[in-house]
Order: structure tokens, then C-alpha cells, then sequence
């Protein structure tokens, strides 16, 4: 399963507004200074987010973002799903046969797959928001996320 740059822009946003802790929104540009993002590109995440229903925004020269709820309350699967849509099965296509013709072999390790296409669910649905918010350092330095792929 890949997480895409925009998901992990998205909570990578999230975690910063949960680890603000504050009543006042926070600006793009201060997320996007604090995080390391293109600013640009995190505007329109931030409006998927809204449409969402997990953040919400306000108007004005002290305007910004603020979370629509609690932290612990948004999984790290609410976001993915969101951002990047349903979690599909891990599949393995066999070079050898064509998209349409399954192998019995090939067709032997889909409960692999969907094992572990739940057990990733179950995962992500542990994870809150609120949980990787308090296990961020207090004053991180600059871009301190890698590159996430599982």
C-alpha cells in the first residue's frame, strides 16, 4: 500500500493543528512554514479536508484552520480513505497470464491478501490524529517525517 505525498501532506497538517493545542486557527502558511509544504499544494488539500468534515476554517486577517473535532478522533484510515480512497487488496499480477485469467496458484494467496488488506485496517483505525500528535517531538527542526511507504 503506498500513502500518496498529498495524504501525507494532509496528516502531516492534521498532527500540526492537533499539536497546537489552541482555540485560534492557524494559518496555511504557518503550517505549510512549520512542516516543510508547499503551501499552494496545501490549500487544496485543506479544502478536501473541510468538505470532509475534519477541519474547519475561518475567515479574515486572523483567519485560518482549526480541527471540526477532537484529534482522537480522526483515525489515521478516516484520513487515508478520504484523501486517497478505499484500501484495496494487495494483489500480485503474474507477467505469464493475461489480466483476466487467474491462475489456481495465483488465486491461493488471496486470503493472504485480504489478510493483510484487514489487518492494515485494523491498524490504521488504532492511530488517531491525536495519538502521533503527542508522540511528535515538542520542538521538532524542520522536516522530520520520511518519505512513508507500506
Amino acid at each position: 500500500m503506498d500513502i500518496s505525498a498529498r495524504t501525507m501532506y494532509g496528516l502531516r497538517a492534521l498532527v500540526t493543528l492537533a499539536g497546537a493545542r489552541s482555540t485560534e486557527p492557524m494559518s496555511i502558511q504557518l503550517i505549510a512554514e512549520q512542516e516543510g509544504l508547499p503551501s499552494k499544494f496545501l490549500e487544496g488539500i485543506m479544502g478536501d479536508l473541510k468538505r470532509g468534515g475534519f477541519v474547519k476554517s475561518r475567515r479574515g486577517a486572523y483567519g485560518g484552520y482549526l480541527l471540526a473535532k477532537p484529534a482522537s478522533e480522526i483515525t489515521l484510515l478516516d484520513i487515508i480513505r478520504h484523501l486517497d480512497g478505499p484500501i484495496a487488496p494487495q494483489t500480485y499480477a503474474d507477467r505469464s497470464s493475461s489480466d483476466e485469467e487467474m491462475t489456481a496458484r495465483q488465486a491461493a494467496f488471496s486470503p493472504v491478501w485480504s489478510e493483510i488488506r484487514e489487518s492494515t485496517i485494523r491498524i490504521l483505525s488504532t492511530y488517531s490524529v491525536q495519538s502521533i500528535a503527542d508522540a511528535v517531538p515538542e520542538n521538532p527542526l524542520g522536516k522530520f517525517y520520511p518519505n512513508y511507504q507500506i
